[in-house]
């Protein structure tokens, strides 16, 4: 009906309207999972930012959403030049959904779904774009055939979203993200329990819902296990494999054991039989693929951002909020992700945080920890606050919680509530925004708080 509009995942071929109905005809051509299928309609509008991308949200968000996102079709062409397979799909269109929706992204082709969390202002949040761009190629082009090989979706996924930021970013990115990126995946192994195969690449269901398992286990630990093989073989060998990978599966629906197959047959093209052997035995299959727990080998990465990030924070701690650090407001040149290296440290030594010390932090940053637009940085110094009692922030906590449904951004507040006692209040928080969000969103929630 007039004024609402509709989006669906395929390429459009015709709208008309009369005096009640607007009327969009779509058509998709190549052959996708019935979980690829989306839908969206409401008052809605489409942008278009490059010659095959475009932004689509409410009226009123939409100038704001596509200067984010200004940069797509760069990414994309970047993401197919790594690639070296075309972008079959058509036009590229990123749909920004209510802040209720309980994931970065959703890579619906031609009609990705986002959180409005990626939209901060500063473009510091644009790798989910990223990701959901990677996706074309590996989950949606080439499929985990069940969800126990869903590692091949996201751990390739993740692989390619750093080769496309790389370029994006620049070189000092990267690393930086993995390292912030390996605490959360630390947490979700701890909140899952160590000998909990849903923190393997193999997750066992047992009868419990493939949701109760999404965390960032088979992005993180599954981009860590990609990363180990290239440390074997070689950077520019690793890539063509990669490339072959897509090439040779595109259109098809794949399970672990046909990627265990292609690294053999690539292996043994460029080595031969005794190169094989020497590389089976490094590739530690079983174990990184069937274990749980941490990856056995963490990828190898250090910048000067991280290590200041790390020494900065130490220097707070050191100083114990009596006064600030010297040339403190370096913090503001480091990337969002470092900043979450800093703030992260402070979780890491909770032992010797103190009410001073935060409030010192805050006063020194305050634009930038307070900010809701920043889930990065908020959600953690949130749980600063919930650590030193700092009770004076706790209306801000409750508003935040209430702000945005995105469980990456949510959940670790809850687990610090429950951790340090405040678990009342944390239900309290709950039943206050459960109608706010999601049905996924909420499972997972009760899950922390009941267990």
């Amino acid at each position: 009906p007039q004024p609402l509009r509709a989006f669906v995942s395929g390429n459009k071929t015709r709208e008309y309207s009369d005096e009640k109905f607007v009327y969009t005809e779509f058509r998709m051509d190549i052959p996708v999972p019935s979980y690829l299928f989306a839908l969206v309609v409401g008052n809605l509008k489409e942008k278009v930012v490059g010659h095959r991308t475009s932004v689509i949200t409410e009226p009123e968000n939409i100038e704001f959403a596509a200067k984010e996102l200004e940069d797509m079709d760069l990414m994309l062409e970047q993401l197919e030049t790594y690639i070296n397979f075309p972008y079959v799909w058509g036009y590229y269109k990123v749909v920004i959904l209510p802040p209720s929706f309980p994931i970065g992204g959703m890579e619906n082709p031609l009609l990705t779904f986002a959180s409005p969390s990626i939209i901060v202002g500063d473009k510091s949040n644009v790798g989910v774009a990223i990701h959901e761009m990677a996706h074309s190629w590996t989950g949606n082009l080439v499929t985990n055939r069940n969800w126990q090989s869903f590692w091949l979706n996201e751990g390739f996924t993740m692989f390619l979203e750093r080769a496309g930021a790389r370029q994006y970013m620049g070189e000092e990115y990267v690393p930086i993200d993995v390292v912030a990126a390996y605490s959360e995946l630390q947490a979700d192994i701890k909140q899952f329990g160590e000998n909990d195969t849903f923190s393997s690449l193999t997750p066992q269901y047992d009868g419990r819902s493939p949701d109760d398992a999404f965390s960032t286990v088979p992005y993180e630990k599954g981009y860590h296990y990609l990363k180990y093989i290239e440390s074997i073989i070689g950077v520019e060998d690793f890539k063509g494999i990669i490339q072959n990978w897509i090439a040779n599966n595109a259109y098809k629906s794949v399970v672990a054991d046909d990627f265990k197959a292609h690294l053999k047959s690539e292996f043994f093209k460029r080595q031969g039989p005794k190169g094989l052997l020497k590389f089976y035995t490094k590739l530690n299959w079983n174990t990184w693929v069937y274990e749980p727990g941490e990856p056995p080998v963490r990828a190898l990465v250090e910048s000067e951002q991280i290590i200041d990030a790390k020494k900065l924070a130490q220097e707070y701690l050191d100083l114990k909020g009596e006064a600030s650090p010297e040339n403190y407001n370096r913090f503001r040149n480091f990337f969002v992700r470092a900043q979450a290296i800093t703030i992260n440290y402070f979780l890491e030594n909770k032992q010797n945080l103190t009410l001073e010390l935060v409030k010192r932090f805050e006063a020194d940053f305050s634009d930038l920890l307070t900010n809701i637009r920043q889930c990065e940085l908020i959600n953690r110094f949130l749980r600063l606050c919930i650590v030193t009692k700092y009770t004076e922030r706790y209306d801000l906590l409750v508003k935040y919680m209430g702000s945005i449904g995105r469980m990456r951004y949510v959940t670790p507040v809850f687990v610090e509530l429950k951790e340090n006692d405040m678990l009342d209040f944390a239900w309290e928080i709950y039943r206050q925004h459960e109608s706010f969000y999601h049905p996924i969103a909420r499972k997972t929630f009760q899950t922390v708080l009941n267990s």
